[in-house]
């Protein structure tokens, strides 16, 4: 079941503990301002037909933590993690004031956002921010031409440009240094040289994709992501990638041919 929140609150508003002074020209306090949460609300709670059962994590910090995750690119964990340590970012996603007792969520549940927030409900939503923005520039325009005391007449129309948050905008493109792009890399080679090898040819190549997977699987799991884990991880499935590749370089020189939709596959990478 969904149950409504309070509603956006001003920066004033929002409780901090002594001696922290949040701004107004944070770029996260701003994004806040320009997202119209109320008319999105409705549309999320929608998803929600059953009236019985627990009550599902405000529209407001699922969608918060979305964007931040797609801006970041950071994993489940980490942006749960990120939220808790940052008070822009609790603003952002809809708190009341300033709380680090307590992750916001459980990691895992970021499945069940993405799950709710699907490319079709992102759209809508996306639509919501930008005919929002409109309608502000509309109103600034009317209401500085009524301010306007020199006697001249209007020039009528919109001028200048407009800066429209579609961070919500559904997206196919991963992290660009995201380890699982080079582990999902591996396992096309793996594939293909799966295809060009014949047992007739005697024994197979090693790949060792069952170490590089379990490497990869410690590497995501991990709660925190240093730059020397992640330089260790990329490091490590280039190995395993070079390798592969040196493999299918040695099939195709014998002469092995790939069927035509891995042939496809292989130029695409």
């Amino acid at each position: 079941m969904y149950r409504y929140s309070n509603g956006q609150i001003s920066l004033a508003d929002f409780k901090q503990p002594v001696g922290m002074n949040l701004k107004e020209s944070n770029r996260w306090v701003k994004k806040a301002q320009t997202i119209p949460w109320p008319e999105i609300e409705k549309r999320y709670a929608a998803l929600f037909t059953n009236r019985k059962g627990n009550v599902a994590k405000p529209l407001r910090l699922a969608l918060g933590a979305c964007i931040i995750q797609a801006e970041y690119g950071y994993s489940d964990e980490e942006t749960a993690l990120q939220i808790q340590e940052n008070p822009y970012l609790q603003y952002f996603c809809g708190y009341p004031g300033y709380d680090d007792e307590k992750l916001p969520f459980d990691p895992s549940l970021m499945v069940y956002f993405r799950k709710r927030l699907t490319p079709e409900v992102l759209g809508e939503i996306n639509e919501m921010i930008v005919r929002d923005a409109k309608e502000r520039q509309v109103k600034e325009t009317d209401s500085k031409d009524d301010d306007d005391s020199d006697g001249q007449p209007g020039t009528g129309g919109n001028s200048g440009t407009m800066i429209v948050d579609a961070t919500c905008a559904p997206s196919n493109i991963r992290y660009p240094q995201d380890v699982s792009l080079l582990n999902e890399a591996r396992e096309n080679a793996e594939t293909l040289l799966d295809v060009l090898h014949n047992p007739a040819d005697g024994k197979k190549p090693r790949t060792y994709r069952k170490r590089a997977r379990k490497e990869y699987l410690k590497y995501t799991r991990c709660r925190k992501h240093t730059a020397k884990m992640t330089r260790k991880a990329i490091g490590k499935q280039l190995a395993y990638l070079r390798r592969d590749l040196n493999a299918i370089d040695g099939k195709l020189s014998l002469g092995k041919n790939l069927p035509p939709r891995q042939t496809n596959v292989s130029k695409l990478s």
